[in-house]
């Protein structure tokens, strides 16, 4: 009986063994588990500059369409402005097999549409609010985020990599 009980002890070891170094050796993922998160965080922003027309004369050139660049023509005071919506940051990175979390915060400008053409994402951005949008990168490249209210100036690109 002892022997019996010490050949199962053994064996239920070396069971226990295998199975921790495969665990070990996969990385303890199962089929079925999840993949990783990443949350992305993005303001969108409105940067402006100024300058006296007597020491910069006012621009006359034709600026793309769209919103995204504004030209402010010289006031009463002299002075002339202009403004470009951005994102903070032009690139965002993931890795493909990601879930990703992108969430924008609206700075400037009462609202931005947002699209994401290769992920059928779009979605809307106002000023003091937090939007949030989630998906599977399940490819590599460069994607655009784009917001079509402020083109062509307003977007930046998420950077998906192979792990």
């Amino acid at each position: 009986m002892r022997k019996k009980f010490l050949v199962l002890a053994v064996l239920t070891a070396m069971v226990v063994t295998g199975v921790a170094l495969v665990l070990v050796s996969s990385g303890g993922a199962s089929p079925q588990a999840k993949a990783p998160q990443r949350s992305i965080y993005l303001s969108a922003v409105e940067w402006k500059g100024s300058a006296t027309a007597a020491d910069e004369p006012f621009p006359t050139a034709a600026l793309p369409e769209g919103g995204g660049y504004e030209l402010i023509p010289t006031g009463a005071d002299g002075k002339w402005a202009v403004e470009t919506y951005r994102f903070d940051s032009a690139v965002v990175v993931a890795y493909q097999g990601e879930r990703v979390t992108l969430n924008v915060f609206g700075v400037n400008a009462k609202f931005h549409d947002i699209t994401m053409p290769d992920f059928n994402k779009a979605f809307r951005v106002e000023r003091g609010k937090l939007s949030t949008v989630s998906f599977k990168v399940n490819k590599v490249g460069i994607f655009p985020i784009i917001c079509i209210t402020h083109q062509p100036a307003h977007r930046a690109d998420l950077l998906v990599m192979d792990c």
